[in-house]
């Protein structure tokens, strides 16, 4: 099912006014904004383009342009069509906004779905945890976001799936190798394996950095591993193992959708020969000095792409050619996403630009989703260096912490200890996703935990408040279209704003699919709770005595609550009916 989204409908109706006018060449650098509500619905500097081209006023050039609009056959979806300092204005008529609360009522969970993506494959890659480290609070980016957009793109009709590609392979299993073999006790370990095991590796890492020559022995184990020691394969086949029960253990807390597939960066090693025998015959390779083997990119102010080191051991690069490689021949997708924190940026530079150079549309089909970097106010998070908050003890403190409010403030919610938990992981989650993923955050606890202003436990309160207005309501008849024609409902303003907000929903989500920006959504959805609560505190529902207004205004609030519980689900976040 598809939304047809008001933005989408007024550039048809400027396109096809444009076609008339012969202007086609110019619509790449026309806009349509969401303008300030005093000028209307949706605004477009299409005057003021045109006009700078064909150097006329750009009043003249508004006035041709409406003219022609007013020309269309579709033009009745429309209240008013007009120019303010040169920018051309519309407000969408009362039928159109009334026309889509009926569909949001008819589409309920659907609402906001689109049937764009027409099937095509995207492949999501997020939350990549390494092996043997628990994961902290600077992994949280790549997980929320990650499983965000894949919501996001499983509603706007692609065939979305997803992979953690957990790093379970390179130099840092064989230091932990070397650890466990001169350190650690295979009893102790056992018994908290992810603990114990990085507790190892923090240990063997502070140990390299007093003495740099001790990493040669990590080198070694490493080298070892890659060359099937039997020793040293199966101690790593049970890190690995350990690892992934407890990345399912933190997937399950984190409430993040299961995932597709778990081909962690050990799956391609049996791919990387033929990759790199690829690369080979395309002449792209150079042998340095010392042995090592790696891609120029010196031109293109990239560096050199380092495929195998001097000591013949591989290095991620060629993992990641040999990812890409794979995920094309096998799921021929339309579009390969790496939710990935900006360090890594570098990176995929490199990676795209040498596909490129290969002979695969990498820097078209592909996008590096990048993520601000996530710190503690006392510096960056580190595993090596023991400088980390883990998300075990963040979630067990948002827990306690809502769980107090809850006591405090509705100390009989039936269920308040199910009810704490789904409020915790909703300041959590939307701490992270209200924010531009591109920006840097420094995570505190008392930002991060905060329960009130534009939170998630602020749309869940917003969202349970219009269950329990809904739960008084007495009228079993929803507003639906029929009742339009015979209607004469003087709406408020706030009723209108409530419309209006509603009616960009699809859209919303939309533009989210395109640019990779929760924050776009979250914005939207304390919007609408704002407006929603603002409409609450001026207009009776429950109270209104007149049954037929009753009846609409129910319908408005159970429409708002319909939109907030699908913006949280995209969110990964729940809704409460009581909280």
């Amino acid at each position: 099912m598809v939304s047809e989204t008001p933005k989408n409908y007024i550039r048809h109706l400027l396109s096809s006014a444009l076609l008339d006018l012969q202007f086609t060449p110019l619509l790449e650098s026309v806009e349509i904004l969401v303008p300030e509500p005093q000028f209307g619905d949706y605004s477009t500097n299409a005057a003021l383009v045109l006009a700078k081209k064909v150097k006329k006023n750009p009043k003249e050039v508004a006035a041709k342009i409406i003219e022609q609009i007013k020309l269309n056959k579709d033009f009745e979806k429309l209240q008013l069509v007009e120019e303010r300092g040169g920018f051309i204005n519309f407000t969408l008529s009362s039928e159109f906004l009334l026309g889509n609360l009926g569909k949001i009522i008819e589409q309920g969970d659907l609402y906001g779905c689109s049937v764009a993506g027409g099937g095509r494959t995207v492949v999501v890659e997020y939350f990549q945890n390494n092996v043997a480290k628990p994961p902290h609070v600077g992994h949280l980016r790549s997980a929320v976001i990650g499983d965000c957009l894949l919501r996001v793109m499983r509603s706007q009709g692609y065939k979305a799936i997803s992979d953690t590609h957990i790093g379970d392979w390179g130099v840092q299993f064989g230091i932990l190798i070397h650890a466990f073999k001169t350190m650690g006790d295979r009893k102790v370990v056992e018994k908290d394996p992810i603990n114990e095991l990085n507790k190892l590796y923090v240990e063997m890492s502070a140990k390299i950095e007093a003495d740099e020559s001790l990493r040669e022995n990590g080198k070694e184990e490493f080298i070892k591993l890659e060359k099937g020691d039997t020793e040293n394969r199966e101690l790593w086949q049970w890190f690995v193992q350990v690892s992934l029960d407890d990345f399912e253990r933190y997937r399950q807390l984190l409430d993040v959708l299961p995932f597709d597939h778990n081909l962690g960066e050990s799956f391609y090693e049996e791919h990387m020969p033929a990759v790199l025998e690829e690369l080979r015959s395309k002449k792209l390779v150079v042998t340095g000095e010392t042995g090592e083997q790696y891609i120029d990119l010196e031109k293109f102010g990239l560096g050199r792409c380092i495929l195998v080191k001097s000591d013949g051991g591989t290095t991620y690069h060629l993992r990641d050619f040999a990812t890409y490689i794979y995920r094309r021949k096998e799921f021929n997708f339309f579009r390969n996403i790496y939710v990935v924190d900006n360090r890594q940026r570098h990176h995929f530079n490199q990676l795209f630009k040498t596909l490129e150079l290969a002979g695969y549309p990498a820097e078209r089909d592909s996008v590096h989703v990048d993520l601000g970097f996530m710190s503690l106010p006392e510096g960056a998070i580190s595993t090596r260096k023991g400088t980390t908050i883990s998300l075990q003890n963040l979630i067990d403190e948002a827990n306690k912490r809502a769980l107090d409010i809850i006591n405090e403030k509705n100390p009989g919610l039936a269920n308040k200890e199910d009810v704490a938990k789904e409020v915790a992981l909703a300041a959590i989650k939307y701490f992270d996703l209200s924010h531009n993923r591109k920006t840097e955050i420094v995570f505190t606890w008392e930002t991060a935990l905060s329960f009130e202003g534009n939170t998630g436990p602020y749309l869940q309160y917003t969202h349970a408040r219009i269950q329990g207005i809904l739960r008084k309501g007495t009228s079993n008849e929803l507003w639906v279209e029929s009742q339009l024609e015979t209607s004469n409902l003087q709406l408020t303003t706030h009723e209108f704003s409530v419309l209006r907000k509603l009616v960009q929903f699809p859209e919303i989500v939309e533009q989210v699919s395109k640019d990779y920006l929760p924050n776009i959504l979250c914005n939207y959805l304390f919007e609408l709770s704002q407006t929603f609560n603002s409409f609450y505190q001026e207009v009776p529902v429950t109270q209104e005595p007149d049954a037929k207004l009753k009846s609409f205004r129910l319908s408005l609030i159970t429409a708002a609550a319909q939109v907030i519980r699908n913006g949280l689900y995209l969110l990964g976040i729940e809704a409460p009916e009581e909280m």
